[in-house]
């Protein structure tokens, strides 16, 4: 493939809502600009973007995919990014490399979620940005409403172009800026009279918004004078470029209508990657240092991709950053320290790799078959070592035991799973060693699953997936006193431990043992072994079989035998002791409390208070941060299960929040009684 100038290419993230057209606008695009000879239908499994095996059987998006298309000399790189929240670490890492974005959204009439992230996002970013209302010619479709909803909260939202609709079909646009009117093939027609008053209102809020662009365009603005068409020009440029303007489009992408306007606004306004804001990466010294998206600095690149193929090895997606890449080369990656041959440079379209000899600043592409390198690492030329920031990818919000369906295919799940963490960073595994449960953690339970079905369509290996143990603890509330005694007469040696030991409860640590022995009744050699034997006790409490914490032992009188008394028999001595003590000094059992923070618009903190408190949870207060209400409570761990896909639905996607252990506190009678019969069906079943 020609190798493009770095003036010569786009960089576009596809983000918005799930379900609302992302997929199909790419495969028109890609149409529109040769690169297919016919346009695919989500509905039918056979588009570009979504060629993974869940992705057609769900319809959804799930993983971040890529393609190119050459529209008048320029090449535009398309980053679909999946919209259903499960997989925001997609967006992170598209985000990453995307010069600008298209935000996709239905002419619902209403603000939607997607829409509202993505927008927060372009402007915490400062990324260009264009919004293309999509589904125009649907019954009911209304773009006029939808983006009324959008201006409503985003003042910097201007409508560019407004559909003309004829009997609900979507038959041109008009052009605000010019203030003509165009067929869908680009082509000038008479202006609809019936819509001049309202492009004029249109275009005057446009060009309020256009004025914000330079000093110079907002005196004159003030000034009354009429903007030239260069100075409109010039200014939607420069708005889009800086995020103080984020035009608007109408289009059906399934009809492939609106879209080779869309496409020259893409070629026309949003800049090269040469035109964005440098990066920064730092240097041997660890000092930070300018990079600058030239193709004749020394190369480097940043990877923000991975596919696993239990086949093929692993793809990697990079970004060129600076320089240029040809096949064949060594490079050095300064994440991992070591060198890696590039082999054969591709260029990505869907699931097709397209053969490459050399990609310059600015441009994406894909390489096979590296050992050393991950996501998010920096790939660069050895005589310049650089390092670039780490992808911020978010942390996951649930966990689940993961489990092998087959005895016997535990090694080979856990393998799998390993294989897909190279994959998704927003996925991590871990052995819980005091529940012995390996979890698997995620974004959402949608994204787990869909990892074990392609763990099974992958590997052959198929994994269960349950709620995670809770690491309850068992206490005593009251002080006790009791004898231990072990005797055994068997012939020859018999076996002789009698121990007294004080139970306390013990707040400042999980155990204490001491001892108060006069008189010799005890010997010293033997206290060792009643804390042995102690302690051994501690992993099982009496009531659910849980550790004990939070107690003192305290050896206080016995007896013993010259002859029979041994290490062992006072251990035994000491597990009677534990257990009698332990029953008679009032058990408790207690819960894992944990510290959770939600982050919630206004209109919702009621509902999430109340649904807290339904978890038997604790409002310790609330705070206002970036607009949004913060609430802080504590909330037993057996209730945060899934809390959240609990969440997304409450907020409509709109809520986030993390939690991280507290302390232990007694839980309440009913649900102990709960957890300690569960834990008694459980052993029995266990012992049949």
């Amino acid at each position: 493939m020609t190798n493009f100038s770095t003036k010569d290419i786009r960089n576009i993230a596809l983000i918005g809502h799930s379900g609302e057209g992302k997929t199909t606008l790419a495969e028109a695009i890609l149409f529109n600009a040769k690169s297919i000879d016919r346009t695919g239908r989500v509905e039918d499994g056979n588009t570009v973007m979504d060629f993974d095996a869940e992705e057609i059987a769900r319809k959804i998006s799930i993983s971040l995919s890529a393609a190119y298309a050459v529209y008048r000399g320029v090449k535009i790189n398309l980053l679909d990014v999946p919209g259903f929240f499960d997989f925001e670490g997609e967006k992170a890492s598209a985000m990453r490399v995307a010069g600008s974005a298209v935000i996709v959204t239905a002419a619902s009439g209403q603000l939607t979620v997607g829409t509202e992230l993505a927008l927060d996002l372009c402007y915490e970013k400062k990324m260009p940005a264009i919004i293309f209302v999509s589904h125009i010619d649907k019954e009911n479709s209304n773009f006029k409403e939808t983006v009324k909803a959008i201006q409503a909260k985003y003042s910097h939202v201007g409508v560019l172009e407004y559909p003309v609709m004829t009997d609900g079909k979507m038959t041109g646009y008009i052009d605000i800026p010019t203030q003509k009117a165009y067929d869908n093939g680009g082509n000038e027609i008479a202006f609809p009279e019936n819509l001049r008053t309202e492009a004029k209102e249109i275009y005057d809020k446009f060009i309020e918004t256009v004025a914000e662009s330079s000093d110079e365009l907002i005196e004159k603005f003030f000034a009354g004078e009429p903007f030239t068409e260069e100075e409109i020009k010039n200014g939607t440029k420069e708005g889009i470029k800086s995020g103080l303007l984020v035009p608007v489009f109408a289009g059906c992408s399934v009809k492939n209508v609106g879209v080779l306007s869309l496409m020259d606004k893409i070629v026309d306004v949003f800049p090269a990657p040469d035109e964005r804001k440098v990066s920064t990466a730092a240097d041997e010294n660890g000092e930070d240092t300018v990079v600058k998206c030239d193709a004749s600095a020394p190369f480097s690149a940043q990877v923000f991709k991975t596919v696993v193929d239990p086949f093929v090895g692993k793809l990697l997606y990079f970004k060129v950053m600076s320089g240029k890449i040809s096949a064949g080369e060594t490079v050095y990656n300064s994440s991992a320290g070591k060198n890696e041959k590039i082999g054969a440079l591709y260029v990505l379209k869907g699931k097709k790799q397209e053969s490459a000899d050399s990609l310059s600043a600015g441009d994406i592409g894909a390489v096979a078959k590296l050992v050393y390198t991950n996501i998010g690492d920096t790939l660069c030329d050895p005589i310049r070592k650089l390092v670039f920031p780490p992808i911020e990818f978010p942390s996951p919000m649930i966990s689940l035991a993961v489990t092998s369906a087959k005895q016997g295919d535990e090694e080979k799940v856990i393998q799998g799973l390993m294989r897909f963490l190279e994959e998704d960073c927003t996925v991590k595994i871990n052995k819980n060693v005091e529940t012995g449960d390996v979890e698997l953690f995620g974004m959402g339970e949608t994204q787990l699953e869909i990892i074990c079905k392609k763990l099974k369509n992958k590997f052959g290996a198929e994994a269960k997936l349950t709620n995670p143990k809770v690491p309850y603890r068992e206490t005593i509330k009251k002080t006790v006193q009791v004898q231990g005694k072990h005797k055994k007469q068997s012939g020859g040696h018999g076996q002789y431990g009698d121990c007294w030991i004080r139970f306390e409860p013990y707040p400042d640590g999980d155990f204490l043992f001491e001892e108060e022995v006069v008189g010799g009744s005890v010997p010293k050699q033997y206290h060792p072994a009643v804390e042995k034997g102690l302690r051994e006790c501690l992993a099982n409490g009496v009531l659910a079989g849980y550790p004990v914490v939070n107690i003192k032992a305290v050896l206080y009188d016995g007896s013993y035998h010259d002859v029979d008394s041994s290490e062992m028999a006072f251990k035994i001595a000491a597990h009677n002791a534990f257990k009698d003590g332990c029953e008679k000094a009032n058990p408790a059992l207690l819960e894992p409390i944990m510290k959770v923070e939600i982050t919630v618009p206004d209109s919702y903190i009621g509902d999430i208070i109340s649904d807290i408190n339904k978890r038997r949870g604790r409002i310790h207060g609330t705070d206002v941060l970036k607009g949004k209400q913060v609430i802080t409570a504590e909330v037993p761990q057996h209730e945060m299960f899934k809390y959240a896909t609990d969440l997304r639905s409450m907020t409509q996607g709109r809520g986030r929040f993390s939690a991280a252990f507290e302390r232990y506190e007694e839980a309440p009678p009913a649900v102990a009684q709960k957890i300690i019969d569960d834990a008694k069906k459980a052993a029995e079943a266990a012992g049949k």
